[in-house]
């Protein structure tokens, strides 16, 4: 049967169209937009999202839908909890952002990283991939890791001070990347979550009053809510001490 160039036209559209929708109802078809990670295949993880897959292009809440882990959570490992919408940061944003620290890289990899341990899923790092100290604290404190990986894990941690020292000011004097956080009045909502703290700690230790704005000191907030300072200042040191 011979097929006209007119019926030809008619004809090819409708097979391109039952193609796609084909291969999407099978699943084989993904838009370049997808943020959906391919499943690992193999071992206790088998079915489960492949942290491998995160894509520079994942923002924090493509990644919080994928592995259900918070973007406050997120965001604290990296040194973002005073972001005014850490939501919308995307991954592929570490490297400009960060880059080389101590010769080791924060970018893509590190997420990859950090979302494969907090889950105790497989993932193999680059050489130079680093772990920002505030990850390294949640994973001590969340993860459930053993004190051999936590001692191995440490030759990746690097610290974030000194690329964003305004967000973290007198906190270089007081203490060096392997000590705690040292509250005093100056300390920030969010550089007590980024040394390893949840939200539920801080306002365990406010006296369960809800936690003030991420960019604001812990004094100024306790004056504001007419409660002492130095019995929060305790509580939280206390907190941050058994991290």
């Amino acid at each position: 049967m011979r097929i006209t160039a007119k019926g030809a036209a008619l004809v090819l559209p409708l097979l391109f169209v039952i193609g796609i929708g084909f291969t999407m109802l099978s699943g084989y078809w993904q838009t370049e937009s997808s943020k959906i990670p391919v499943k690992l295949t193999t071992g206790d993880a088998a079915g489960e999202y492949d942290p491998g897959d995160i894509r520079g292009s994942y923002s924090l809440q493509d990644i919080e839908n994928a592995f259900e882990i918070p973007v406050e959570t997120l965001a604290a490992a990296f040194g973002l909890s005073s972001h005014e919408s850490p939501a919308t940061v995307q991954v592929k944003e570490f490297e400009e952002s960060y880059g080389m620290i101590d010769g080791k890289e924060v970018g893509t990899d590190s997420m990859r990283y950090f979302v494969a341990l907090y889950l105790n899923r497989p993932f193999v790092p680059g050489e130079d991939t680093a772990l920002p100290r505030p990850a390294y604290n949640i994973l001590k404190k969340d993860a459930g890791l053993s004190a051999e990986v936590l001692e191995t894990l440490q030759e990746a941690v690097v610290s974030l001070e000194s690329v964003h020292p305004e967000e973290t000011a007198g906190t270089e004097e007081d203490h060096d990347a392997e000590e705690e956080l040292e509250i005093k009045g100056k300390t920030l909502f969010s550089e007590v979550l980024d040394a390893g703290l949840s939200e539920e700690q801080v306002i365990e230790a406010l006296g369960g009053i809800p936690m003030g704005p991420r960019n604001m000191t812990v004094r100024d907030y306790c004056m504001e809510q007419g409660i002492e300072f130095s019995g929060v200042k305790a509580a939280l040191q206390g907190l941050l001490d058994e991290l």
